[in-house]
């Protein structure tokens, strides 16, 4: 084998490498979610002034995308509840839905501060 078709032959292997590692995406632990959900809370209920006594405990499932967890809001919690969506590795997460006992007149928790 010739020196040019050898680093030709390196240089195709460390191109598939990389591109290999691209798609790989290790999920987030459980542990580490939670923390990032309970995080998100926190923060939620500091910035619309709301105790921690008006949720109820923390409930918490994983999806084949990522992970919810639920806070449910103890004036309606049949009605709503506070959820945070975490995507499998971690990097982005989100508000699925805020507290608020009547959604059709938009009525309920006091909007969360900007």
């Amino acid at each position: 084998m010739t020196r040019r078709r050898a680093l030709l032959l390196i240089a195709v292997f460390l191109a598939a490498g990389t591109a290999a590692l691209q798609f790989y995406d290790p999920p987030i632990e459980p542990q580490a979610a939670a923390a990032l959900a309970d995080r998100l809370a926190r923060d939620y209920r500091q910035q619309s002034g709301q105790p921690r006594a008006l949720f109820l405990a923390r409930e918490g499932r994983q999806w084949a995308d990522g992970w919810e967890f639920r806070w449910r809001y103890r004036p309606c919690p049949e009605l709503a509840s506070l959820r945070v969506w975490i995507s499998r590795n971690g990097r982005r997460a989100n508000f699925a839905e805020l507290p608020d006992c009547a959604p059709d007149a938009g009525l309920g928790a006091p909007p969360r501060k900007a």
